[in-house]
Formats: structure tokens, sequence, C-alpha cells
């Protein structure tokens, strides 16, 4: 919207685009946001999807175009952003399982004596096909609806 800020101000909107009593319709053709619309997207729609974006937790908006490959819409990850663990010091699964069995103890105390017997890598895995989690340069974002 030619540099304008959030929230957009449809007089402000008008003068810079030159929309007069000629020409009263405008048209979104490229835009720098982090969720997609379509041309005729409205101005009170674009404010009001940038407020639920900026109501997000920033590490939700850090990575709002992974998130919103599971998510079908802004209004769908804001109803469930309460149902996504961040594992943001996880760089794969390995360290999403190490966290699940050291941290929260999934299998009681395990003796230091046998955890060099437990395989992170499968149990990653096992996690990964049995959940969803979207792998980001944050760490690893998991879906628990």
């Amino acid at each position: 919207m030619l540099g304008l800020p959030f929230p957009l101000i449809l007089k402000e909107v008008k003068e810079k685009i030159g929309l007069n009593d000629e020409y009263e319709e405008y048209a979104i053709h490229d835009y720098e946001l982090p969720f997609t619309v379509d041309e005729y997207t409205s101005i009170g729609e674009l404010n009001r999807l940038w407020e639920m974006v900026s109501e997000l937790p920033e590490e939700l908006q850090s990575e709002l175009s992974a998130l919103l490959t599971h998510f079908s819409s802004i209004e769908e990850l804001s109803e469930h952003q309460e149902d996504i663990i961040i594992h943001s010091d996880c760089d794969d699964m390995e360290d999403v399982a190490r966290y699940y069995i050291e941290e929260t103890g999934a299998l009681g105390e395990v003796p230091a004596s046998l955890q060099n017997y437990i395989d992170y890598e499968s149990y990653g895995r096992d996690l990964e096909l049995s959940g969803t989690f979207i792998s980001t340069n944050h760490g690893i974002f998991e879906i628990t609806h």
C-alpha cells in the first residue's frame, strides 16, 4: 500500500493512490504482508487481520508463514494459538524427543547410566509421525489440537 503504516486510514489510502470521483475503486496487486490477501480485500479487513497478527505472541508472528501451512487462516491460527507448544531450544525432532524424555519426565526418572541407550532419533521420528510439528528457524512448533 505504498508504504502506509497500519492501521490503514481510508482517507490517507485514497490520497496516496489518487482515488477520486473518477477513480473510486482500488485493487491490491502487490503487497508485503505475512499473510495472503486478494486484490479486493477491504481496508477494514486488512486492519482487522493486521490487528489479529499483532496480538499474537512474537514467536508466532516471526514464523507466521510457516504456521499458515497448517492453519487455513489468521483467524484459525489466532483461535488455536493456545494449542501451539514452542520448542525454541530444539533444532530437530531428536531434540524434541530428548526434551520430552529428560525435561518432562515422560519416562519417569531415567538413570544417567541408561540415558545413552535411549534412541532419541527414533523416538523423535515416532513423535513426528503421530503429531503435527513445524520446523522453523526459531525452533519446532508443535500443534496439539
